[in-house]
């Protein structure tokens, strides 16, 4: 499927990443005042803070390119023009409908303002809209309730158990799911 379609609300807009943004992402997860919200000692002594070789081989170029759009496609998320993050899908699985979204804004200065909210929205209705998908999930840890209010603002709802499909990426994770065309 064609990924042209930049989703959009009033301020905040996804553009597709291209491969010119793939160090720029990888600084904002791995370098930026937020990272220690998401990983690495102290807070996160189980999930280190990610190489360049280890976020290349897990973010591989059809993230950036668009090349292969069932296999996963970051976004970068902007406010009225202005980079303030990254999201993306991973492979949308075609049994049933389902992808597991990744989200990191740049700086502190962005969070607390929806950006993140908006941009989860923008997200599900692409995915609906251009693959047909039905549920999405997030797995935060608790140790970030800050994520974990954002998703549920978002229309995300915490799993009891998770999928043999997913592997948590936490020892904590918090599995939540959003069925598309819900509130």
């Amino acid at each position: 499927m064609h990924m042209e379609k930049n989703p959009t609300t009033e301020t905040i807009s996804l553009r597709p990443s291209t491969m010119e943004d793939k160090e720029k992402v990888f600084r904002w997860l791995t370098r930026s005042n937020l990272t220690a919200e998401m990983l690495g000692p102290p807070k996160f002594p189980d999930t280190l803070v990610p190489s360049w070789e280890e976020f290349d081989n897990d973010y591989l170029d059809y993230y950036f390119d668009g090349t292969q759009p069932m296999k996963g496609r970051c976004f970068i998320i902007t406010h009225k023009g202005q980079e303030v993050g990254q999201i993306n899908y991973n492979h949308i699985d075609p049994r049933d409908h389902s992808t597991e979204l990744d989200i990191w804004l740049s700086d502190k200065r962005f969070t607390g303002q929806g950006f993140g909210t908006g941009a989860l929205r923008l997200i599900c209705r692409f995915l609906a809209e251009t693959f047909g998908c039905r549920y999405v999930y997030v797995q935060p840890s608790r140790r970030n309730p800050k994520a974990i209010r954002a998703y549920l603002k978002a229309g995300f709802r915490e799993q009891a158990y998770f999928p043999p499909e997913l592997v948590p990426d936490y020892e904590d994770s918090v599995l939540l799911k959003k069925t598309i065309g819900e509130k």
